[in-house]
């Protein structure tokens, strides 16, 4: 129950733009539950989109991604991880992966597609 809280109260702070609080709580929800890779997925996906350590958040999803390979969510956020750091090849091909992936279970996701876009854009963008 307390690490619930701990991630409802890191997301409102993250929409309220107040990131030094959310990133707070999201560390005090993986501190609580390491066993748990989500826990180091909610915490990377944070620090990747709101570019708070990019590195770091690969590190985390990595993680992740050791107990599950092909969590789509997982591979969605090491690609816009990827994105950040300007690797756009690599990350339009783990972007697109995991786009394949969700489809398979039906699940739709405008930001993962918007990202997966972007991702191509600037791919045909290097050419």
């Amino acid at each position: 129950m307390v690490t619930f809280y701990n991630l409802h109260i890191a997301t409102i702070y993250s929409i309220a733009g107040v990131f030094n609080k959310a990133e707070y709580y999201f560390r005090q929800a993986l501190l609580l539950e390491p066993e748990k890779p989500d826990r180091l997925n909610n915490l990377s996906y944070f620090l990747i989109d709101k570019n708070r350590n990019v590195n770091e958040g690969l590190e985390l999803i990595d993680s992740a991604l050791k107990s599950n390979p092909d969590n789509y969510n997982y591979l969605y956020i090491e690609g816009w991880g990827l994105y950040k750091q300007g690797k756009y090849k690599e990350a339009v091909n783990i972007l697109q992966n995991s786009w394949d992936l969700r489809r398979q279970y039906g699940e739709y996701n405008h930001e993962a597609y918007l990202h997966l876009e972007a991702a191509k854009k600037a791919v045909a963008g290097l050419n």
